[in-house]
């Protein structure tokens, strides 16, 4: 009769072992997640705030890889949909037109008073959308910064794209919230961003575990954006004067 123990209960005996002694097995032991949520000086939600979380300690964890092709921002109902968009350095954002009418899209300076220049400046015309729309060539996008986007031919529209120069990042839903996924846990530095900042807010620095609920108050009220409203098939409607 065999009296030794099998390889399989060997082996679970070793991992038994490191997991009593706290010792990590591989990169998903470490991943982490933060959920937040960001309040304006009025204490209500801020929506299209971008969360850009950066590790205080490097090689914990590998970074999440950037998602393949590029994002995509419709124009539709006269609006950048999403109104804040973000990618890492090196990534592409593509635009599409699904108005009935046509686009001419151009980056603007943005930031307090029009005083921050776009990280890239580019402008083309897309045609009145179809089924599936006109769709513009990717804009590689290689340095972190912002960019406001504007259309030529409707002074309303606004849109928003931060290249984020940490590759953990997310932007808030219409209940302020946001969640980081796969961070390494440990030191942390948060960062939060809104459009209609004035300055840069404040980080804060955190110790993360597994999981970790926050948040973060601006230290403005974001201005609220106005309804959305159909795109009408008379050639000479225009999207309302204040922008959006």
């Amino acid at each position: 009769m065999n009296h030794f123990p099998s390889f399989t209960a060997l082996t679970t005996v070793a991992m038994a072992a490191l997991l009593a002694l706290g010792v990590a097995t591989g990169p998903a032991a470490r991943a982490a997640t933060l959920h937040i949520t960001v309040i304006g000086a009025d204490g209500r939600p801020a929506a299209d705030t971008v969360v850009m979380v950066q590790p205080g300690t490097t090689g914990q964890a590998a970074a999440p890889a950037p998602a393949p092709g590029a994002v995509v921002v419709e124009q539709k109902d006269f609006r950048f949909v999403p109104y804040v968009v973000v990618v890492p350095p090196g990534g592409a954002v593509r635009f599409v037109n699904k108005d009935p009418f046509d686009h001419h899209i151009r980056t603007l300076p943005g930031g307090p008073l029009g005083k921050v220049a776009p990280i890239k400046t580019f402008e083309f015309r897309l045609a009145a959308g179809g089924r599936h729309g006109d769709t513009s060539e990717p804009v590689k996008l290689d340095l972190p910064g912002t960019i406001l986007l504007g259309c030529h031919l409707h002074g309303s529209m606004r849109g928003h794209v931060l290249v984020s120069a940490t590759p953990w990042f997310a932007v808030t839903d219409e209940r302020g919230r946001a969640r980081v996924e796969g961070l390494p846990e440990g030191a942390i530095e948060l960062k939060v961003w809104h459009p209609d900042q004035l300055g840069e807010q404040a980080p804060q620095r955190l110790q993360l575990g597994p999981s970790l609920g926050t948040e973060a108050r601006l230290d403005f009220t974001p201005r609220r954006r106005p309804a959305p409203r159909p795109a009408s098939t008379d050639p000479a409607y225009g999207p309302p004067g204040t922008t959006n």
